[in-house]
């Protein structure tokens, strides 16, 4: 696979009729998804968009978001994906940062867009004025030219993913097309993904996690069952569209699962065609994995890791012993995907051997690993590991920030970020380690910690957690966490919540924890 446009055009000739995406009820055909991308190519050409521009998405998730995705690769671009959810302002400094060819959005931003952008825009909804291109127009054009050309080979961008930064500016993650395709082709491979799949759309298009949910899914024919964002955070929903629509493969982080397993008809889960089910982007807690394994027993469960800068570049298949009664610490990240090279360094940046006790940063070089970030060059070489000139260390690779250690199995298992490690006491302690075992008591359906300033200049330990149906027992929760780890690392306070906030991402939001702290 060159492009990931390839399988598109493949299953378009081989099972036209064969469906690719649903979403709300509707569904288009691979022949329907070829044809519709393709006059999109055509009119973004048109409008001057060239091999190796950029284009904008600031569209909610839809079939007409897919069609998008698909008809800017076929132009020989780049999509730019953009948080629907996200203030306009950021949205803004996105698209001027990338400087982006074309923008196609939705209908309620094209206003923003005409007054504060000079570029074209393709509405997806009801356009304003002639002034902008109606996506029935763009759709109206004769199809693109299928053949490939440049921008679609192996070593061209495919889209850049922006994350948080650290100077409060995001940054913009490139991913070739020969990136995302190194994960796609082992995801196929690995999971036994075929045309009978129907894979579950939970990320948004702007996470790394919808990657497999796009191109796995095309690769090997099966349908993308787009998961509307009104229901990512209600777990009985998600229940009923696993059943109800039949999905047979799951991808999200932990969070959207722990709410599922809350919900009152998980029961669900047990009757549904679920047989693969993938969590990445945080730690499981132990206790929720061993219902879900119990609920699917049949189910092949996987933990994916990678930061959106290499994608999944290390797994683990869950074994029961994993998730075995007593157990606390969430299950390992495991070992290298084939197409990664990984490597553990010391904290001068030493690679260390891969032998059992080894504890230092993971670093990851590969297919897989990004072309770099939008045009910050000094960033990409403060995160890139270049070995000495005699080639006697590992090749350069990617820094990822996260800490693991080497465990008896030769897995390696995620310990935090660098930035997550705190001292409390003079004692170095892993933020993590404190969630397992918060996690692992039988009262808590959830638990997030966060160190905040005590005061006096001290660091603390604060303790969110949701209980399991009961009010939290407080003094039983600190009885629990002595009995498992030392006293310095017990949470100082402990706050019962209704639910966790969470980023756009799903991911635990423990900046908006931490503004909490001065609420007693």
């Amino acid at each position: 696979m060159n492009g990931l446009g390839d399988p598109l055009r493949r299953w378009a000739a081989e099972r036209p009729d064969a469906p690719a995406v649903e979403f709300r009820g509707e569904t288009l055909t691979y022949g329907e998804l070829d044809r519709r991308s393709a006059a999109l190519a055509r009119t973004l050409r048109d409008g001057g968009v060239a091999a190796g521009d950029r284009v904008g998405l600031w569209l909610n998730k839809s079939i007409e978001a897919v069609v998008a995705v698909h008809g800017v690769l076929k132009a020989g671009a780049a999509y730019v994906p953009i948080d629907p959810s996200a203030p306009y302002k950021r949205a803004g400094r996105i698209l001027a940062h990338c400087e982006v060819a074309c923008v196609i959005a939705q209908d309620d931003r094209v206003g923003w867009l005409l007054e504060n952008s000079s570029c074209p825009i393709v509405c997806v909804g009801a356009a304003p004025d002639a002034s902008v291109i109606a996506w029935e127009r763009a759709l109206a054009a004769a199809p693109a030219d299928d053949a490939d050309g440049p921008g679609t080979g192996p070593g061209s961008p495919a889209f850049i993913l922006h994350t948080s930064g650290s100077k409060g500016v995001p940054k913009g993650v490139v991913l070739s097309h020969g990136n995302a395709g190194a994960f796609v082709e082992w995801a196929v491979g690995e999971f036994g993904l075929g045309p009978d799949d129907r894979v579950a759309g939970h990320a948004p298009f702007h996470f790394d996690l919808s990657v497999l949910d796009l191109f796995a899914t095309c690769l090997a024919g099966g349908c993308t069952v787009l998961v509307p964002e009104s229901h990512a955070g209600l777990g009985g929903a998600l229940n009923r569209l696993v059943a109800e629509r039949r999905v047979t493969v799951w991808y999200s982080v932990p969070g959207a699962l722990t709410r599922m397993l809350a919900a009152k008809n998980r029961g669900l889960l047990a009757g549904s065609s679920l047989r693969t089910v993938l969590f990445a982007g945080e730690a499981f807690p132990v206790a929720r994995l061993r219902e879900l394994r119990a609920l699917l027993p049949g189910a092949d469960l996987c933990n994916l890791y990678g930061p959106t800068e290499t994608n999944v570049c290390v797994y683990h298949r869950v074994r029961e012993r994993d998730v075995a009664e007593g157990r606390v610490r969430p299950v390992p990240i495991g070992r290298a995907c084939p197409y990664a090279t990984t490597f553990v360094v010391d904290g001068d940046g030493r690679p260390l051997e891969h032998e059992p006790g080894a504890f230092g940063e993971l670093c990851v070089a590969g297919d897989s690993v990004m072309l770099g970030y939008w045009r910050d060059d000094d960033l990409t070489a403060a995160k890139t590991l270049r070995p000495p000139r005699d080639g006697a260390a590992p090749p350069a690779a990617y820094r990822t920030g996260d800490l693991v250690r080497v465990d008896d199995e030769l897995n390696y298992e995620f310990c935090g970020r660098e930035d997550d490690m705190v001292k409390i006491r003079g004692h170095r302690v892993e933020i993590g380690e404190v969630e397992a075992v918060l996690a692992a008591a039988d009262n808590v359906r959830e638990a997030a910690c966060v160190a905040v300033d005590d005061g006096s200049g001290e660091r603390v330990l604060e303790a969110h957690v949701v209980p399991d149906g009961r009010p939290l027992d407080v003094p039983g929760l600190r009885r629990h966490c002595l009995a498992e780890i030392p006293r310095y690392m017990v949470p100082e306070r402990f706050h019962a919540a209704a639910e966790l906030p969470v980023t756009g991402t799903g991911k635990i939001d423990r900046r908006r924890l931490a503004s909490r702290a001065d609420v007693r």
